[in-house]
């Protein structure tokens, strides 16, 4: 999900953001957004809301936003980094709240290393204590004692486009599977490199992300990275994860568009999720700004009547998200 590796897919704006003026004259910011299937889409939430970001563009410093989110998410992401660290009291602060927990394993199992071959300059590595580490970290926090906490196991972001090893992801999975078996294991890969990811038989959700997508719903593009993700699938009842941009960036503006088209771009994601009988979660990158750069925003300083259609949104999928 996240973006910085992204960026010249995110500026081709010749081919991706004609699009979002389409939609701003056949979609109404406040029009009712339909009920998702409470068979179907059953979780959503935002990227970054604990994982020790301070957003630049308030006032204070603040690594967690769970407050904020809780009313109209069924999960919130947390990010550990350390095999040590005691997440246990962020966990809890998360349940008490009505949330899952959405577990980004990727600092627990991978490094990285400099690598001009790769796009985003990096490549992930499986580390040679990755096993002992994530054991070590399941242990403190007694987590297999509190599956039911956790929404998923985030494995790895983008681990193609950052040329992570199809077997070393196959590894990090098992990892994780062997500990906590009752949870499902996630995986999001960037669109340009669906075709090279390898899903691993014990990931249980798999999503993409591209950006700059007025309509999901009808973009031939996107809905062909959407049915390429499908058919690289090694499992029948693997299921997707939809991610809806909630982000803002300068070159939106500087062609022009207005940050309430957002509201628009959300109804129509929530279009395609209920289009695609895979769905099960809709995520949104992200909840506060500044994480790939300071002029980049969020959907915390995004307008109220966009904010709107999020609460809308999550409201409506939280009737249906099973306890």
């Amino acid at each position: 999900m996240k973006t910085n590796c992204l960026v010249s897919e995110k500026l081709d704006m010749t081919l991706a953001l004609p699009p979002i003026m389409c939609v701003v004259s056949t979609v109404c910011v406040g029009q009712p957004v339909q009920s998702p299937s409470p068979n179907q889409i059953q979780h959503f939430g935002f990227s970054i809301v604990d994982a020790g970001h301070d957003d630049p563009h308030d006032d204070e410093v603040r690594l967690e936003y769970v407050d904020e989110v809780a009313g109209f998410s069924t999960f919130a992401d947390l990010a550990p980094y350390f095999a040590t660290e005691d997440i246990s009291p962020r966990i809890d602060a998360m349940t008490q709240r009505g949330l899952k927990v959405f577990l980004h394993a990727q600092g627990l199992l991978f490094d990285h290393v400099i690598d001009a071959d790769s796009p985003t300059g990096v490549r992930y590595v499986l580390r040679a204590d990755a096993a002992d580490r994530f054991s070590t970290f399941v242990q403190i926090n007694a987590l297999d004692q509190h599956q039911d906490d956790l929404v998923a196991i985030y494995l790895a972001d983008e681990p193609a486009w950052n040329r992570l090893d199809d077997e070393e992801l196959r590894l990090g999975a098992s990892i994780v599977e062997s500990e906590l078996p009752d949870v499902p294991i996630a995986v999001i890969e960037a669109a340009p490199a669906i075709g090279e990811l390898k899903i691993p038989e014990s990931v249980d959700w798999v999503g993409f992300d591209r950006y700059a997508v007025g309509d999901p719903s009808t973009d031939p593009q996107w809905q062909q990275d959407l049915q390429s993700l499908i058919d690289r699938r090694t499992r029948e009842d693997q299921r997707v994860i939809i991610v809806m941009e909630t982000q803002w960036i300068p070159e939106y503006t500087k062609l022009g568009y207005d940050q309430s088209i957002m509201g628009a771009i959300a109804t129509n994601t929530l279009k395609a999720a209920q289009a695609c009988p895979h769905a099960i979660a809709i995520v949104g990158y992200s909840w506060p700004g500044g994480l790939d750069r300071p002029e980049q925003l969020g959907a915390r300083q995004l307008p109220p009547d966009v904010q709107s259609v999020y609460r809308q949104i999550g409201r409506r999928i939280k009737q249906f998200s099973r306890p």
